[in-house]
C-alpha cells in the first residue's frame, strides 16, 4: 500500500473506509454511458422527430469519442494539479446541461450541439480515473479502475437494451430526461461532498511523464475498443449483405452491440479484482489478451460465416467480457510508469486519448471493408493481425509499479 508517512491523507481515506464518493463517481459514469447509447436504439424516432437522417445522427455517437481525444488531456492535467474534483463535477453539470436541455429544444442543430456539451463530460470523468483509483483504492488501484470502466460500459449497456421498452411506457421527452435528472441530483451530492477529492499534491513539471514502454497499452487500446465498436456499428450491415431480413439485421445488430457492452461492464468489473496486481496481474493481462484474440477472431468469423445468430451473439458478448477486462488492466498497467498518483490521472488520460484515436481511426478504414464483397477477406487479414498482436502484447506489459 501506499507509504502513510508519504500520502496521509490519501491513506487515511482508505483506512476510513471512505467510498461514498466513489459511489457517486461510478453513478455519473454509468449514466453517462447511459446518456450516450440510449439513441443508438431509437435512431428511427429520433430522425422522425428532428427530421434528419441516421447517419447524423450516428455522429452524436461519434462525439464522444472525439471529445475524449480533444479534452482527455485537459482531465489529466486538473488531476495533475489536483483538481480532479473539479474535473468531475464539471463533468456532472455539463452532462446535466447537455443531456437536460436536448430533449426541450427543437430541431438537430440543437440537438447535436447539446449532445456535444455532454459528450464533452465524459473525458472529464473518465480520463483523470488513474488518479481516483490510486486516492480510494491504494493498492487495489487496479479493482477500482475496473469498476470505473465497468461502470461506464453498463450504462451504455443498460441504455441500449432497455430504452427501446422505455418509450413503450414513457413519452420519449421523458425517458430522454432520465440520465439528466440523475446526473442532476449526482451533481448535488458532489457539491455536498467535494471537499472529499484530494487536493493535496505538490506541484510537479510535465517532462518526464511520458515513458516509451506505456505506447504497448496504448496500442492495446485503441485496438480493443476500435474492435468494439467497429463490430458493433457493422453488424447490421454485414448480416443484410449475408441475406438477412433488413428488420432481423437491425434488431439483431442492436443487440448484439448491447451485449458486447454488457459483456465489457461484467468483465471489466470481475476479472482485474481476480487477478490484483504483480504476478498474479501479469497472469490476468496474457490470459485476458489471449482470450481477446481467440473470441475477437471467432466473432468476426461467425459474423461473416456463421448463421446462428445466438452464436454470434454470445461470441460478441465473450469478446466483450475479455477483451475490456484486457482493457482496463492495460490501463492499469500504464499508471505503474507513473511516481505518484496525480501522475497516475495524466497516464491515465493519456491512454484515453490514444484509445479514442484509434476509435475515430480505425473502424473508419476497416468497416467499409467488411461491407465490401471484394474486401472482406483483406479486413479479416487485417483485423486478425490487429488482435494477434494486441495478445502478444499482454507478455511485455508492466505488471508492477515503477515508484520512487
Amino acid at each position: 500500500m501506499r507509504d502513510a508517512e508519504k500520502y496521509p491523507r490519501a491513506v487515511t481515506m482508505v483506512e476510513k473506509g471512505n467510498n461514498r464518493i466513489f459511489g457517486l463517481y461510478l453513478a455519473l459514469l454509468f449514466f453517462i454511458g447511459f446518456g450516450w447509447f440510449m439513441i443508438a436504439p431509437i435512431i428511427p424516432d429520433l430522425t422522425r422527430i428532428l427530421h434528419t437522417s441516421p447517419s447524423d445522427l450516428l455522429v452524436i455517437i461519434s462525439a464522444y469519442g472525439y471529445t475524449m481525444v480533444v479534452f482527455g488531456l485537459l482531465a489529466g492535467y486538473l488531476s495533475f494539479k489536483g483538481k480532479v474534483g473539479n474535473s468531475v463535477l464539471a463533468s456532472a453539470v455539463l452532462t446535466v446541461i447537455g443531456l437536460g436541455l436536448r430533449p426541450v429544444l427543437q430541431g438537430y442543430i440543437p440537438f447535436l450541439l447539446l449532445s456535444i456539451l455532454a459528450a464533452i463530460g465524459y473525458p472529464l470523468a473518465m480520463a483523470p480515473v488513474g488518479s481516483i483509483a490510486e486516492v480510494f483504492g491504494g493498492s487495489r488501484s487496479h479493482s477500482l479502475i475496473g469498476f470505473s470502466v465497468g461502470s461506464l460500459f453498463l450504462g451504455m449497456a443498460i441504455g441500449a437494451l432497455l430504452t427501446p421498452y422505455m418509450i413503450i411506457v414513457l413519452p420519449l421527452d421523458a425517458v430522454l430526461e432520465i440520465p439528466a435528472i440523475a446526473a442532476f441530483i449526482i451533481a448535488i451530492m458532489f457539491l455536498i461532498f467535494k471537499g472529499k477529492f484530494p487536493s493535496y499534491y505538490s506541484p510537479r513539471k510535465f517532462k518526464g511523464l511520458f515513458k516509451i514502454g506505456m505506447l504497448k497499452n496504448w496500442y492495446v487500446g485503441l485496438t480493443i475498443s476500435a474492435m468494439s465498436v467497429m463490430f458493433g456499428s457493422i453488424a447490421s450491415s454485414v448480416l443484410i449483405l449475408h441475406g438477412f431480413k433488413v428488420s432481423t439485421a437491425l434488431e439483431a445488430g442492436g443487440l448484439f452491440g448491447g451485449l458486447a457492452f454488457l459483456g465489457s461492464a461484467v468483465g471489466a468489473m470481475v476479472l482485474p479484482p481476480l487477478f490484483g496486481r504483480n504476478q498474479n496481474l501479469k497472469y490476468g493481462l496474457v490470459s485476458t489478451g489471449s482470450m481477446a484474440f481467440v473470441f475477437g477472431f471467432s466473432m468476426m468469423i461467425s459474423l461473416e460465416f456463421s448463421r446462428s445468430l445466438y452464436l454470434i451473439g454470445i461470441l460478441f458478448f465473450l469478446f466483450g467480457f475479455f477483451g475490456n477486462a484486457y482493457w482496463s488492466m492495460a490501463m492499469t498497467s500504464v499508471t505503474y510508469y507513473s511516481p505518484k498518483p496525480e501522475d497516475a490521472g495524466f497516464s491515465t488520460a493519456m491512454f484515453s486519448v490514444a484509445t479514442n484515436i484509434g476509435v475515430a481511426v480505425i473502424p473508419v478504414f476497416l468497416g467499409s471493408l467488411f461491407v465490401s464483397p471484394g474486401h472482406i477477406f483483406l479486413g479479416m487479414i487485417v483485423v486478425s493481425l490487429l488482435l494477434l498482436f494486441s495478445g502478444l502484447v499482454s507478455y511485455f506489459l508492466l505488471y508492477s509499479p515503477k515508484r520512487s
